[in-house]
Protein backbone atom coordinates (compact mmCIF):
# COMPACT_ATOMS: atom_id res chain seq x y z
CA UNK A 1 0.00 0.00 0.00
CA UNK A 2 2.45 2.33 1.19
CA UNK A 3 4.86 1.34 -2.15
CA UNK A 4 1.71 1.63 -4.52
CA UNK A 5 1.12 5.56 -3.01
CA UNK A 6 4.78 6.33 -3.28
CA UNK A 7 4.81 5.85 -6.77
CA UNK A 8 1.62 7.81 -7.72
CA UNK A 9 3.40 10.55 -5.23
CA UNK A 10 6.29 10.08 -7.45
CA UNK A 11 4.43 10.07 -10.88
CA UNK A 12 2.48 13.85 -9.60
CA UNK A 13 3.81 16.96 -10.47
CA UNK A 14 3.98 19.55 -7.87
CA UNK A 15 3.07 23.16 -9.68
CA UNK A 16 5.50 25.82 -9.58
CA UNK A 17 5.08 28.27 -7.03
CA UNK A 18 3.04 31.47 -8.11
CA UNK A 19 3.52 34.63 -6.37
CA UNK A 20 0.40 36.17 -8.00
CA UNK A 21 -2.06 33.13 -7.00
CA UNK A 22 -1.13 34.25 -3.12
CA UNK A 23 -1.58 37.82 -3.87
CA UNK A 24 -5.20 37.52 -5.37
CA UNK A 25 -6.45 34.48 -2.52
CA UNK A 26 -5.29 37.07 0.45
CA UNK A 27 -6.85 40.11 -1.56
CA UNK A 28 -10.15 37.93 -2.26
CA UNK A 29 -9.79 36.95 1.48
CA UNK A 30 -9.83 40.36 2.37
CA UNK A 31 -13.09 41.12 0.49
CA UNK A 32 -14.83 38.75 1.79
CA UNK A 33 -14.49 40.39 5.23
CA UNK A 34 -14.96 43.53 4.66
CA UNK A 35 -18.40 42.62 3.23
CA UNK A 36 -19.39 40.84 6.22
CA UNK A 37 -18.31 43.44 8.52
CA UNK A 38 -20.00 46.06 6.19
CA UNK A 39 -23.08 44.16 6.46
CA UNK A 40 -23.04 43.27 10.01
CA UNK A 41 -22.64 47.29 10.74
CA UNK A 42 -25.58 48.42 8.94
CA UNK A 43 -27.60 45.43 10.44
CA UNK A 44 -26.31 46.46 13.98
CA UNK A 45 -28.25 48.64 16.13
CA UNK A 46 -27.00 51.93 16.85
CA UNK A 47 -26.53 53.68 19.94
CA UNK A 48 -29.50 56.01 18.83
CA UNK A 49 -31.65 53.24 18.01
CA UNK A 50 -31.25 52.02 20.58
CA UNK A 51 -32.49 54.74 22.78
CA UNK A 52 -35.19 55.40 21.28
CA UNK A 53 -36.21 51.66 21.36
CA UNK A 54 -36.42 51.51 24.72
CA UNK A 55 -40.23 52.97 24.88
CA UNK A 56 -41.33 49.98 23.17
CA UNK A 57 -40.21 48.28 26.48
CA UNK A 58 -41.64 50.91 29.11
CA UNK A 59 -44.77 48.95 30.61
CA UNK A 60 -48.09 51.12 29.07
CA UNK A 61 -49.04 51.66 32.90
CA UNK A 62 -46.42 53.55 33.14
CA UNK A 63 -47.16 55.97 30.44
CA UNK A 64 -50.57 55.85 31.44
CA UNK A 65 -49.92 56.84 35.21
CA UNK A 66 -48.32 59.68 33.60
CA UNK A 67 -51.07 61.25 31.78
CA UNK A 68 -53.13 60.49 34.61
CA UNK A 69 -51.01 62.98 36.43
CA UNK A 70 -50.84 65.40 33.75
CA UNK A 71 -54.21 65.74 33.54
CA UNK A 72 -54.70 65.91 36.96
CA UNK A 73 -52.56 68.75 37.11
CA UNK A 74 -53.10 70.70 34.49
CA UNK A 75 -57.13 70.77 33.97
CA UNK A 76 -58.43 68.63 37.13
CA UNK A 77 -56.83 70.76 40.19
CA UNK A 78 -57.27 74.29 38.27
CA UNK A 79 -60.71 73.83 37.45
CA UNK A 80 -61.50 72.63 41.18
CA UNK A 81 -63.31 75.04 42.94
CA UNK A 82 -62.75 73.21 46.53
CA UNK A 83 -59.00 74.06 47.15
CA UNK A 84 -57.69 76.84 48.73
CA UNK A 85 -54.64 78.50 46.71
CA UNK A 86 -52.32 76.93 49.26
CA UNK A 87 -53.78 73.64 48.66
CA UNK A 88 -53.15 73.74 45.62
CA UNK A 89 -49.81 73.93 45.44
CA UNK A 90 -49.41 71.57 47.66
CA UNK A 91 -50.83 69.34 45.43
CA UNK A 92 -48.58 70.50 42.75
CA UNK A 93 -45.53 69.44 44.69
CA UNK A 94 -46.95 66.50 45.62
CA UNK A 95 -47.01 65.50 41.40
CA UNK A 96 -43.16 65.54 41.59
CA UNK A 97 -42.60 62.34 44.20
CA UNK A 98 -45.39 60.47 42.07
CA UNK A 99 -43.70 61.08 38.82
CA UNK A 100 -40.45 60.02 40.11
CA UNK A 101 -41.93 56.96 41.80
CA UNK A 102 -43.48 55.71 38.76
CA UNK A 103 -39.89 55.84 36.94
CA UNK A 104 -38.67 53.91 40.48
CA UNK A 105 -40.69 51.30 39.52
CA UNK A 106 -40.07 50.45 35.91
CA UNK A 107 -36.14 50.88 36.47
CA UNK A 108 -36.03 48.40 38.78
CA UNK A 109 -37.61 45.92 36.70
CA UNK A 110 -34.45 45.65 34.93
CA UNK A 111 -32.24 44.26 37.77
CA UNK A 112 -34.75 41.38 38.31
CA UNK A 113 -34.20 37.55 38.14
CA UNK A 114 -33.86 36.15 34.38
CA UNK A 115 -32.41 38.85 33.08
CA UNK A 116 -28.96 37.93 32.74
CA UNK A 117 -29.22 35.45 29.89
CA UNK A 118 -30.89 38.33 27.90
CA UNK A 119 -27.71 40.56 28.61
CA UNK A 120 -25.01 37.84 27.91
CA UNK A 121 -26.64 38.01 24.16
CA UNK A 122 -26.64 41.72 24.07
CA UNK A 123 -24.59 44.21 22.29
CA UNK A 124 -25.67 47.04 25.25
CA UNK A 125 -25.18 46.16 28.93
CA UNK A 126 -27.70 46.89 31.67
CA UNK A 127 -26.03 50.30 32.09
CA UNK A 128 -26.67 51.27 28.90
CA UNK A 129 -30.09 49.72 29.62
CA UNK A 130 -30.24 52.01 32.56
CA UNK A 131 -28.96 55.08 31.76
CA UNK A 132 -30.91 55.06 28.61
CA UNK A 133 -34.14 54.61 30.69
CA UNK A 134 -32.98 57.38 33.23
CA UNK A 135 -32.36 59.64 30.27
CA UNK A 136 -36.03 58.94 28.49
CA UNK A 137 -37.80 59.00 31.57
CA UNK A 138 -36.09 62.47 32.67
CA UNK A 139 -37.26 63.85 28.93
CA UNK A 140 -40.42 62.73 29.44
CA UNK A 141 -41.46 64.35 32.62
CA UNK A 142 -39.64 67.70 31.99
CA UNK A 143 -42.12 67.73 28.66
CA UNK A 144 -45.03 66.67 31.47
CA UNK A 145 -43.89 69.28 33.90
CA UNK A 146 -42.99 72.09 31.28
CA UNK A 147 -46.52 71.45 29.80
CA UNK A 148 -48.57 71.29 32.21
CA UNK A 149 -46.75 74.95 33.35
CA UNK A 150 -47.57 76.07 29.84
CA UNK A 151 -51.32 75.57 30.27
CA UNK A 152 -51.90 76.95 33.89
CA UNK A 153 -49.70 80.36 32.81
CA UNK A 154 -52.22 80.57 29.89
CA UNK A 155 -55.01 80.07 31.57
CA UNK A 156 -54.08 81.92 34.35
CA UNK A 157 -54.30 79.33 37.06
CA UNK A 158 -50.70 80.55 38.44
CA UNK A 159 -46.70 81.09 36.96
CA UNK A 160 -45.21 79.03 35.10
CA UNK A 161 -42.16 79.29 37.57
CA UNK A 162 -44.10 78.40 40.62
CA UNK A 163 -45.61 74.94 38.98
CA UNK A 164 -41.55 74.52 38.14
CA UNK A 165 -40.21 75.51 41.21
CA UNK A 166 -42.63 73.42 43.46
CA UNK A 167 -43.22 69.97 41.50
CA UNK A 168 -39.30 69.89 40.47
CA UNK A 169 -37.27 70.57 43.73
CA UNK A 170 -39.80 67.52 45.08
CA UNK A 171 -39.11 65.36 42.27
CA UNK A 172 -35.42 66.01 42.78
CA UNK A 173 -35.69 64.88 46.42
CA UNK A 174 -37.25 61.77 45.12
CA UNK A 175 -34.91 61.25 43.06
CA UNK A 176 -32.20 61.44 45.03
CA UNK A 177 -33.87 59.31 47.65
CA UNK A 178 -34.44 56.42 45.22
CA UNK A 179 -31.16 56.13 43.96
CA UNK A 180 -29.71 55.67 47.73
CA UNK A 181 -32.30 52.63 48.14
CA UNK A 182 -30.82 51.25 44.44
CA UNK A 183 -27.49 51.00 46.15
CA UNK A 184 -28.33 49.87 49.59
CA UNK A 185 -31.26 47.73 49.35
CA UNK A 186 -30.62 44.51 46.76
CA UNK A 187 -33.99 42.73 47.15
CA UNK A 188 -37.18 43.31 45.20
CA UNK A 189 -38.70 45.09 48.00
CA UNK A 190 -36.48 48.02 46.92
CA UNK A 191 -39.13 49.84 45.35
CA UNK A 192 -41.97 49.48 48.39
CA UNK A 193 -38.64 51.43 50.26
CA UNK A 194 -38.83 54.31 47.22
CA UNK A 195 -42.52 54.03 48.28
CA UNK A 196 -41.84 54.63 51.81
CA UNK A 197 -39.68 57.73 50.95
CA UNK A 198 -42.64 58.86 48.91
CA UNK A 199 -44.83 59.07 51.66
CA UNK A 200 -41.91 60.88 53.64
CA UNK A 201 -41.71 63.26 51.56
CA UNK A 202 -45.42 63.67 51.00
CA UNK A 203 -46.08 63.53 54.84
CA UNK A 204 -43.11 66.19 55.56
CA UNK A 205 -44.89 68.60 52.80
CA UNK A 206 -48.68 67.84 54.56
CA UNK A 207 -47.52 68.45 58.07
CA UNK A 208 -45.82 72.04 57.17
CA UNK A 209 -48.37 72.87 55.45
CA UNK A 210 -50.56 72.01 58.41
CA UNK A 211 -49.01 73.99 60.59
CA UNK A 212 -49.80 76.93 58.68
CA UNK A 213 -46.48 77.80 57.25
CA UNK A 214 -46.56 80.38 53.97
CA UNK A 215 -43.71 77.80 52.11
CA UNK A 216 -45.56 78.86 48.44
CA UNK A 217 -45.22 82.74 49.11
CA UNK A 218 -42.49 84.71 46.95
CA UNK A 219 -40.46 85.43 49.90
CA UNK A 220 -39.84 81.92 50.45
CA UNK A 221 -38.74 81.48 46.55
CA UNK A 222 -35.08 81.73 47.72
CA UNK A 223 -35.13 78.69 49.95
CA UNK A 224 -36.81 76.82 47.27
CA UNK A 225 -34.26 77.50 44.53
CA UNK A 226 -31.72 76.65 47.21
CA UNK A 227 -32.97 73.66 48.12
CA UNK A 228 -33.36 72.57 44.64
CA UNK A 229 -29.58 73.60 43.76
CA UNK A 230 -28.75 70.81 46.78
CA UNK A 231 -31.56 68.09 45.65
CA UNK A 232 -30.11 68.54 41.79
CA UNK A 233 -26.42 67.50 43.07
CA UNK A 234 -27.20 65.08 45.59
CA UNK A 235 -29.21 63.67 42.57
CA UNK A 236 -26.81 63.29 40.26
CA UNK A 237 -24.20 62.20 43.13
CA UNK A 238 -26.02 58.99 43.95
CA UNK A 239 -26.80 58.50 40.38
CA UNK A 240 -22.98 58.27 39.13
CA UNK A 241 -22.72 55.96 42.27
CA UNK A 242 -25.23 54.23 41.40
CA UNK A 243 -23.68 53.48 38.07
CA UNK A 244 -20.35 52.76 39.56
CA UNK A 245 -21.48 49.87 41.65
CA UNK A 246 -23.34 48.39 38.60
CA UNK A 247 -20.05 46.83 37.64
CA UNK A 248 -19.47 45.88 33.76
CA UNK A 249 -21.21 43.57 31.78
CA UNK A 250 -20.78 40.46 33.30
CA UNK A 251 -20.67 41.19 36.72
CA UNK A 252 -23.33 43.54 37.10
CA UNK A 253 -26.15 40.97 37.91
CA UNK A 254 -25.56 38.68 40.69
CA UNK A 255 -28.39 36.65 41.25
CA UNK A 256 -30.79 38.17 39.84
CA UNK A 257 -29.67 41.40 41.94
CA UNK A 258 -27.34 44.38 41.20
CA UNK A 259 -24.01 43.56 42.07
Amino acid sequence: MDRKLKQKLDRYTVPAYREKALEETIYRARSMEDGISSRIRAERMTMGQFFFDQCRFVRPHTWLLKVGIALIMAVYLPKSLIWSETWFWTFISLAGPLLCLINANDLWGLFQPGIIEIQMTAKYSLRHVFLSRLTLFGMIDVIVIGAVSAVMAVSGAGAAWQVLLYSTVPYLLMCMGCMLIFQEIREESAVFYCGAWAVLLAGGILVIQSMGWQIYDADTASVWLLAGAAALAGAVWQTVEFVKRMGGNVDEINIGTIV
